[in-house]
């Protein structure tokens, strides 16, 4: 690993796009580029989720490297993967093993510096049977104070008071649950799940069909930030102690392992994710899915952040007077933007993903 391993963080979407074709093609690994049929970039320009593979086509073994699932937090996976493949990751491939990286895999959130896609949807809740989608009743009774409609410090100061009083009741981290956990009666809101099956989801899906359907043991790493310490690493599985997923899990990652199922860990447990999607697909195989979170500010300000770019999208315009200044203030609640926190955070996704291809080999 080189001594400076910020630089391959990106300053946008376009930069990071480029920088991970670049370094595909100089490691001599086939790109397929899908390109949105619908949305475009913050510069009006086309937006692309991008796969680059090394390896046998139809090798049983494979790990999956997704970045950008919740838009604006792929500034981390995005300078992971570019700067593992700059650093000549095809070439540690086991021999029989298949590399499949997935970058962007929600390019408009990236682009717009947003964590949902064009529909305001999250992706990481959008797998769920959308005729029939999982209720959230905390949220349903919530949901004016946690995504308010306007956000004068009157209107701020009561919102507030409802969620601090739903946690004295139930706890901290049923309020975590409530508001995180995903849901789909309230378009405008947080963590929505959307109303039918994203672009992203029937791309991942596709994925799958054309590069992973031969695969019979798999390893999945999904790239986040915005949960835990700043700069703190943690592998959230959803599968539970005791299991088979969760003992390799725990043999490849060790401690750095906890279940949001179990309670482990820094992120409540979640509907419609890919981690339960991509267990369906792989029912009968050996699957080992994690999501890498990494630390980024403290809960609160991440939370604040969230909501104030909802509303920005929602109910205000993006010409608004504190538009800028809310558009940088969700940026910075996913990505530390410092030389620090960068050699730190990519230190340990490069740990994360030695570890994985060892398990593979």
């Amino acid at each position: 690993m080189t001594d400076t391993p910020e630089e391959h963080f990106p300053d946008d979407y376009r930069a990071a796009r480029e920088a991970f074709v670049e370094a595909a093609e100089a490691a001599d690994l086939g790109i397929t580029s899908r390109v949105h049929p619908k949305a475009h970039g913050a510069d009006g320009k086309p937006l692309f989720l991008d796969v680059a593979m090394a390896g046998p086509r139809d090798a049983k073994r494979a790990l999956l490297l997704i970045s950008g699932t919740h838009g604006v937090e792929g500034y981390f996976g995005s300078g992971v993967q570019t700067g593992l493949l700059r650093q000549g990751l095809a070439r540690r491939v086991p021999e029989g093993v298949k590399l499949v990286i997935l970058h962007a895999l929600n390019p408009f959130g990236f682009s717009w510096n947003r964590r949902v896609n064009e529909h305001n949807a999250d992706i990481n809740r959008n797998f769920v049977d959308h005729a029939h989608p999982p209720a959230n009743e905390a949220y349903d009774a919530l949901a004016d104070a946690i995504a308010p409609r306007t956000i004068s410090p009157a209107a701020m100061k009561k919102a507030n008071a409802r969620l601090t009083d739903f946690a004295a009741r139930h706890g901290a981290f049923a309020l975590q649950e409530a508001i995180s956990r995903g849901q789909y009666h309230h378009p405008d809101g947080l963590y929505f799940g959307g109303t039918q099956e994203s672009w992203s989801a029937s791309m991942l899906k596709d994925v799958f069909r054309e590069e992973l359907r031969q695969t019979e043991e798999l390893v999945v790493i999904d790239f986040h930030t915005g949960l835990g310490e700043t700069g703190a690493s943690e592998m959230i599985t959803e599968d539970l102690p005791g299991s088979p997923a969760y003992a390799r899990a725990k043999k490849i990652w060790g401690g750095l392992v906890h279940s949001s199922e179990a309670g482990e860990s820094v992120s409540a447990p979640l509907c419609g994710t890919i981690d339960s999607a991509v267990g369906l697909w792989m029912k009968g195989k050996a699957l080992t899915f994690a999501a890498l979170e990494v630390g980024t500010q403290s809960l609160r300000d991440v939370f604040d952040a969230l909501r104030m770019d909802n509303w920005l999208h929602a109910h205000a315009r993006l010409d608004h007077k504190n538009a800028k200044s809310i558009k940088k203030k969700i940026r910075a609640a996913f990505y530390v933007d410092t030389a620090d926190w960068k050699r730190k955070v990519f230190r340990s996704a490069d740990n994360v993903v030695s570890n994985a291809l060892t398990a593979l080999s």
